[in-house]
């Protein structure tokens, strides 16, 4: 219980640190990354902007892959959207924040979000980006989320993570988050938000996307 403690009392510090300077979010990328679990979360960040008579935009995102070669993302019959990540796992700058779709994933992928979680960076799941974070082991023995259609096989693939079907996001640990499918990564953003700029900024950012949140 202590460590726990410790661990949660060090994850609001880390906020509210950040608050004052730039947020940097991270969207992992590999093939087949599902469009709106990226574009959902990028644009809470994005179009977020702080009441505070300047008009700061506090969140600054970019992409990372294995490489920075193009990436196909879903689609339907076909290859679907192209995007060229901004950087390569071996060159990212250090986020704060990591946002994992849907995709296929690999075994570097795992391995950098498993870097970045063991820095105590906050890392979110959307959708079936949850298999991924348990795969890397992240989830062992804690609670999580995942698109509705995929629980059955999460829970089979992964016993020892205890599955909640019935929220738009879970929090796994004072660093971690797992969201259902698609538009649920945007309702965590926007709870990413309130936690950094409290509940007011993330309604005021929910509202210029003409969003209504879900509980």
């Amino acid at each position: 219980m202590m460590q726990i403690f410790v661990a949660s009392v060090l994850a609001i510090l880390a906020i509210t640190s950040a608050r004052a300077e730039t947020i940097k979010v991270a969207f992992v990328l590999s093939e087949q990354a599902n469009v709106m679990d990226i574009a959902g979360p990028w644009e809470v960040f994005q179009d977020t902007m702080l009441d505070d008579g300047q008009g700061s935009m506090p969140f600054v995102l970019y992409t990372v892959a294995q490489s920075t070669a193009p990436i196909n993302t879903s689609g339907s019959g076909g290859p679907g959207m192209r995007i060229t990540p901004d950087y390569s796992f071996a060159d990212a700058p250090t986020p704060d924040i990591v946002v994992v779709g849907a995709q296929r994933g690999g075994p570097e992928l795992r391995a950098w979000i498993t870097r970045q979680h063991a820095a105590g960076k906050t890392i979110l799941s959307i959708c079936t980006g949850a298999f991924e974070l348990a795969q890397a082991g992240l989830l062992k023995g804690k609670s999580a989320t995942t698109h509705h259609e995929y629980a059955d096989l999460f829970a089979q693939k992964y016993p020892d993570t205890k599955l909640i079907r019935v929220s738009r996001y879970v929090q796994s640990d004072p660093y971690l988050y797992t969201a259902g499918g698609l538009t649920s990564g945007i309702d965590l953003s926007l709870h990413i938000v309130a936690s950094y700029f409290g509940e007011k900024q993330a309604r005021r950012t929910a509202d210029f996307l003409e969003y209504s949140r879900r509980p």
